[in-house]
């Protein structure tokens, strides 16, 4: 414990520890420690005794020299210090003085700036007089309205001229007569300006009334007041018997305020085609009888202006051109609803309708937009004729039988393809629902002829050829093709549109080449008695007109003639392979008979093939016979064989 006290001293000398607690251990310690600590404390006072007069001795000149530098220091201090006791003093006193002067120039420098008020009042009132003087001297009427505004300027920034009792009558009274004398002018001036559209007069009363910070104000009055002439002109039209009358000065009248408007700028022109815009929204039933004469003149007076200005009344405008169309499109579709389309007066109803499309269409032609939309009614409205047209028509079994008489029901359908074509002739670019019903009626009536066709053609191997001059088949045939053309005939132009008989003849043509190029044994009497029904068959088909697939039809009779190496070469290369196989010996089979089909089966697989599948079918039949040659060991073929080959690379290649 007496350890550590002892050895804390001297950090409790210099202050390293703390004082309390350090002197809580002293008086913790024994006699005998403090002892030990009071020499330990004697040791040190006379340790740093000795330090201090050793350094005391050492640095003893040096203090004596600081010593007198010290004395004359703190005279010279006492020297200043009386001085500055002495500026300072001077100073204050100066100091006061300066203050009263002070005040005293700032009461003479208010005294002064009443004096300026004063004087500058006075001289706004001298000047408010000779400017109310000038005012009453003076014509023009901007300048009279700067005046006005110069005064009420002046009047603004100095309020007390309104105490200078000789000058309150001048402000009060004459001021606001001035004001609205002014005023007055201005507004009578730009109410004749915009009569006559004088430009010149409506800026010079413009200006005036900006000057007197009324124009806004004036202009809606202005603006409010032709809107309502306006208005109440469309009301009047909106109950006259006879608004056709009316409607040109209506038209006008909104015609010649939308062009004085035009002179107040484009906001004030817009604010004005809003407020008509509005009444035309009221006033302007959608069913009148004069809504598109109305439509139609104000559309002549917006393509003068501006459209940006005149957005509104273009809007405004919009539902009565919607209704235009609406009623267009009832009174077409009432026309087509009410027609009996089942009457022998379908084309007439054609003439009729196409008629009815134009003037509708007339009606529009001074607007690009109204005249697109028409053109839609107009296609809605063929899209609905059209779709009568399927409704009336009837395409049962009795419809398909193709007589030499015409039941109603065929005559009424070929009435409907005839009124079809004329209306889709008339308007081609909305013709596509009209053309898509001719196709669908035309394809299936060809599908029934053809397939009539086919069924007689093939009677063509059960019977006995040359049994009559001409074979019981094509007479029947031609019979048949006779009657189609008395059908074709009442068809009109939409079977030649569709190139119906064209495409007939090409098909009679085929199949009489396929069903009689697979008759076997293909002797010279079956030849002649072929080649004499092909001749019966052409002079038909030259009455409904020749084909495009066989330009030449009367070189098909060479196939029937003896001398097949000398065929010419337009010929179709797959008739003359049948023609070789079926007059070769029966190891070459025919093409039906290889494949276990039928005829009929085998004409309907080449018809639904083309010439390139046709070929390669009696290739592999051609390519059949060679492996069977090669199997049975035999050294030769039959005659045709090398005839075949070449026409077969002929039309393969």
């Amino acid at each position: 414990m007496s350890k550590s006290v002892e050895d804390g001293l001297e950090d409790f000398i210099w202050g390293n520890v703390d004082q309390s607690s350090y002197l809580q251990k002293v008086v913790k310690c024994e006699e005998r420690e403090l002892d030990s600590v009071l020499k330990r404390v004697s040791q040190i006072d006379d340790t740093l005794n000795r330090q201090l007069r050793k350094e005391v001795e050492q640095n003893l000149s040096r203090l004596l020299e600081q010593t007198t530098a010290l004395e004359a220091l703190d005279g010279t201090q006492k020297g200043v210090h009386t001085d500055m006791n002495d500026v300072h003093e001077r100073c204050d006193k100066f100091a006061k003085n300066l203050q009263g002067l002070a005040e005293k120039f700032r009461e003479e420098n208010k005294v002064f700036e009443n004096a300026v008020k004063i004087r500058n009042i006075i001289e706004d009132a001298i000047k408010c007089e000779d400017l109310i003087d000038a005012f009453e001297k003076r014509s023009e009427l901007v300048k009279r309205s700067e005046i006005v505004c110069e005064i009420q300027g002046i009047v603004s920034d100095n309020p007390e001229l309104l105490q200078i009792s000789w000058l309150r009558d001048t402000i009060t009274s004459k001021l606001k007569a001035a004001v609205n004398e002014v005023r007055r002018a201005a507004a009578d001036d730009l109410r004749r300006a915009l009569i006559s559209l004088n430009a010149s007069l409506v800026a010079s009363a413009t200006k005036a009334l900006s000057n007197l910070g009324v124009l806004n104000a004036e202009l809606e009055v202005q603006l409010s007041s032709a809107a309502a002439e306006v208005d109440a002109k469309l009301a009047e039209l909106a109950v006259s018997p006879e608004p056709m009358k009316l409607l040109p000065v209506c038209v006008n009248l909104i015609h010649s305020q939308l062009e004085q408007s035009t002179l107040l700028g484009n906001s004030h022109m817009s604010k004005f085609s809003e407020k008509i815009a509005r009444s035309i929204r009221t006033r302007v039933p959608l069913d009148a009888a004069y809504a598109l004469r109305f439509v139609q003149q104000m559309g002549r007076v917006l393509q003068s202006r501006p459209e940006c200005s005149l957005g509104p009344l273009d809007d405004a405008l919009r539902p009565l051109k919607a209704s235009l169309l609406s009623q267009s499109l009832q009174r077409l579709h009432k026309m087509i609803d009410q027609h009996d389309f089942t009457s022998s007066h379908a084309n007439a109803f054609v003439d009729v309708l196409n008629t009815t499309f134009e003037e509708e269409l007339s009606k529009v032609q001074w607007d690009n937009d109204l005249k697109e939309d028409m053109q839609k009614t107009i296609r809605k409205s063929i899209g609905m004729v059209a779709k009568r047209f399927e409704m009336e028509t009837k395409l049962d079994n009795d419809s398909l039988l193709f007589g030499d008489r015409l039941n109603s029901i065929q005559l009424t359908n070929y009435r409907l393809l005839q009124s079809a074509h004329s209306l889709a002739a008339r308007w081609p670019a909305h013709s596509a629902p009209l053309n898509a019903f001719q196709s669908e009626v035309l394809g299936t009536i060809m599908q029934a002829i053809k397939k009539s066709i086919t069924t007689i053609l093939a009677t063509m191997h059960t019977e006995t050829l040359g049994a009559r001059d001409v074979s019981p088949y094509m007479q029947e045939l031609c019979a048949f093709l006779q009657c189609v053309i008395l059908h074709a005939a009442h068809m009109g132009g939409s079977i030649h549109q569709a190139n119906g008989l064209s495409s007939l003849c090409d098909f009679v043509l085929e199949q009489f080449l396929l069903y009689s190029t697979l008759i076997r044994p293909l002797n010279p009497t079956i030849r002649t008695f072929l080649h004499r029904d092909l001749l019966s068959l052409l002079t038909v088909i030259n009455e409904m007109g020749c084909g495009s697939k066989y330009p030449e039809p009367s070189q098909l009779t060479l196939l029937y003639t003896e001398n097949i190496s000398e065929l010419p070469e337009n010929l179709p290369i797959w008739a003359i392979i049948h023609i070789l196989i079926c007059d070769s010996p029966a190891v070459l089979v025919s093409p039906h008979t290889s494949v276990e089909w039928t005829v009929d089966e085998y004409v309907s697989w080449c018809n639904e093939h083309n010439i390139v599948e046709r070929l390669a079918f009696l290739n592999s039949l051609l390519s059949s016979y060679a492996n069977s040659v090669v199997a049975r060991g035999e050294k030769e073929y039959i005659q045709h064989y090398p005839m075949l080959v070449h026409y077969l690379k002929r039309g393969m290649t």
